[in-house]
């Protein structure tokens, strides 16, 4: 090889490992993007439990205080049910939030 072939091929070898880093890149960002996309679902997820527990709290309050005339009795267990999917929810629920909050140090800031 020539001196003058040296800095193409010297290119070269940098565009190859370029690429090849760009490549790994992709595939890391799209493996990332699916844990985010996993994380929303969770959050959505528990988001619908809370509604139902939500509209639970509403009508048991509702029929305590009017009776059957207002709303429906709940079903015997569904307040035990909610109640321990409540206490069950709380540890993944500050370890989730916990976790996307530290992205928060990886972002860019707006601005930057």
């Amino acid at each position: 090889m020539n001196d003058s072939q040296e800095p193409h091929e010297s290119a070269h070898r940098d565009h190859l490992h370029q690429a090849q880093e760009h490549y790994r890149w992709r595939q890391e960002h799209m493996e990332a993007l699916a844990l985010l996309k996993q994380a929303e679902a969770v959050l959505f997820a528990h988001e619908a439990r809370i509604l139902a527990h939500e509209a639970e709290i509403a009508r048991h309050e509702e029929q305590i205080a009017h009776g059957a005339a207002h709303a429906e009795a709940p079903p015997e267990d569904e307040h035990r049910r909610f109640a321990e999917t409540h206490r069950a929810g709380e540890e993944h629920h500050e370890a989730l939030l916990e976790a996307i909050r530290a992205l928060a140090l990886h972002l860019p800031r707006a601005g930057s």
